[in-house]
């Protein structure tokens, strides 16, 4: 009896961990999503990157350096073109540019908005890659609208989700994030067991290498 209550709580530990909601701070945006592994990982969200013409918030989730998810909401100063064709078109360009034998987009919705999802392989020609590793690269703008200056949209937040975990793992995030602009909520779920490191012990990379 006592093994078997045994088993049904380590059960119930890891249907916790699995699929455990992450909800993370960043400048002026709320960002939730579930990451369902039963990888260990932990999520860092580093300082924002401030340019001249736009601002960048991170949110890293890391299991090792070549396994891992970066979501980034990239706040622009200006109205920016957000054609989803023109968009879909530099992101293939600079994956190839890269190494990466993308794919053709696929669109879908991301968070309820219309976005795109691209894959991709790393060409056989680049060295310490794992083998089978896959690239895969979403995109999607919250505030996109048509222009009546011709036939393409404009908007100025743009949301980028770039990962190498499983595909399963990275249609899970894709499936379950949502970026709104106020205050982070209260945490009404539990961090998977191993997901949190002392900050002495926290890597100093802050992605995955060889990440898009």
């Amino acid at each position: 009896m006592r093994l078997l209550i045994a088993v049904i709580g380590a059960l119930m530990l890891s249907s916790l961990a699995f699929g455990a909601t992450e909800t993370r701070q960043v400048g002026p945006y709320t960002v939730s999503f579930n990451v369902n592994t039963n990888m260990n990982y932990q999520v860092t969200t580093p300082n924002p990157a401030m340019y001249p013409f736009a601002t960048i918030y991170p949110i890293v989730v890391m299991t090792d350096n070549t396994t891992g998810a970066l979501i980034s909401i990239t706040q622009y100063k200006n109205i920016t073109d957000s054609t989803m064709q023109v968009n879909e078109e530099n992101t293939a360009l600079r994956m190839a540019l890269r190494g990466i034998n993308a794919t053709t987009p696929v669109e879908r919705v991301i968070d309820g908005k219309n976005g795109y999802l691209i894959s991709g392989a790393p060409l056989s020609s680049i060295s310490n890659i794992p083998t089978g590793l896959m690239f895969y690269y979403a995109q999607y703008w919250l505030d996109s609208n048509n222009c009546q200056c011709g036939p393409i949209s404009a908007g100025t937040k743009l949301v980028d989700i770039t990962s190498t975990y499983p595909q399963d793992v990275t249609e899970g995030i894709l499936a379950t994030i949502h970026v709104a602009v106020g205050q982070v909520q209260p945490m009404t779920s539990m961090t998977p067991l191993g997901s949190e490191m002392p900050p002495a012990q926290m890597p100093q990379q802050t992605r995955p290498s060889g990440y898009y």
